[in-house]
């Protein structure tokens, strides 16, 4: 009998050692899961690739747009239209400004934004450099939105009169293009100047200190000039090349959020059509966020066009023409193909802007 209850003790004890030790391995295996879980959503994101990047944050459903200091993309930013339409959808927009179109293609390359705005030229060098993006949209062209300027009392009067002077611009940009054109139209190339490469604030300062002989640059920079430097207009881009703006995206974006793309591009659109009717309203956000003078911030808002349409072929044809310039001049390592980046799904598929 005593033995009887001293085996069903001993039994007793089992058991509850077995439940005490089930129960440990619960909390450790819970523990242990929560801590795997929290180092995940930590490490996750560090550890990817640019792809996989990209994927990342398609999922979380965050639009990262690229921006510069002015252009359609800020008015858009300030409005704030873009984050109304897409809320609806469970999406959020992160604007990042940067100083200038390579910054943002660069950017791009990188994995770090989606979508952005640029010039005629950033977009062949990120191109020629494996950046893996597409063009989805354009702006009109204008002429007044870049120029070649000289000093009030400058003797050069023709573009054939730029023989042995020096000149600033920056290289592999549009002010550069647009100087080698303007050199061809008066018969010279860049071997017949000195040519000088500074960005566009240093270059305004060279400008004024009477280091160069000549400026050739784009806007907000050749207004600041023309307002307060006394300086003559050698000549704009009328005749020589169609400067304008392109709206660009990673492929991936654009193969994974078409519908997202049209939205942007929509709601752009429709801020363009608001900055050409109260371009002096526009101008007031220049105004404030680049502490630029009234006059200048209006100047600069009526140089460009602001239509956001989408990519045109005659657009791409004047890329590839550009593209082909750089590239006999040796200024562009490879020879690139426009057409291979130009976003294929277009929006023929939805018809017309709504």
């Amino acid at each position: 009998m005593a033995g009887s209850r001293l085996r069903s003790s001993f039994l007793s004890v089992l058991t509850k050692i077995k439940q005490h030790w089930k129960f440990t391995f619960l909390v450790l295996f819970l523990l242990g899961l929560c801590l795997s879980l929290i180092l995940g959503s930590y490490i996750l994101p560090h550890s990817l690739n640019t792809s996989q990047l990209q994927n990342f944050h398609s999922q979380t459903k965050i639009i990262r747009i690229g921006h510069q200091p002015h252009g359609t993309l800020l008015y858009l930013k300030t409005q704030g239209t873009l984050e109304k339409r897409l809320a609806p959808m469970g999406f959020s927009v992160e604007w990042t400004e940067f100083s200038a179109g390579k910054q943002i293609l660069e950017a791009m390359g990188e994995g770090k934004i989606d979508l952005g705005y640029a010039g005629v030229i950033p977009p062949i060098f990120a191109q020629a450099n494996g950046v893996d993006f597409v063009y989805i949209a354009n702006d009109s062209s204008t002429p007044e939105s870049m120029g070649i300027l000289v000093p009030k009392d400058s003797p050069i009067r023709t573009l054939a009169d730029l023989k042995g002077k020096k000149i600033t611009a920056t290289k592999a940009s549009a002010g550069q293009y647009l100087l080698i054109q303007a050199l061809s139209k008066g018969g010279l190339t860049l071997k017949d100047i000195e040519f000088v490469d500074l960005l566009p604030p240093q270059g305004q300062a060279a400008f004024k200190q009477g280091k160069v002989d000549v400026w050739a640059g784009w806007n907000p920079f050749l207004a600041e000039l023309q307002e307060n430097t006394p300086v003559r207009l050698l000549t704009n881009t009328d005749g020589l090349m169609n400067d304008r703006n392109f709206y660009v995206a990673t492929r991936s974006f654009g193969n994974d959020r078409a519908e997202i793309i049209k939205i942007v591009i929509e709601e752009a659109h429709k801020i363009g059509i608001w900055i050409t009717n109260y371009p002096e309203q526009a101008a007031q956000i220049l105004t404030t966020s680049m502490r630029m003078k009234p006059a200048t911030a209006l100047i600069v808002t009526k140089s460009r066009r602001y239509d956001a349409i989408p990519i045109q072929d005659r657009a791409i044809e004047e890329q590839q023409r550009i593209a082909e310039t750089f590239f006999r001049l040796g200024l562009l390592k490879k020879r690139i193909w426009v057409e291979d980046a130009v976003w294929k799904q277009g929006f023929s598929q939805w018809g017309p802007f709504q």
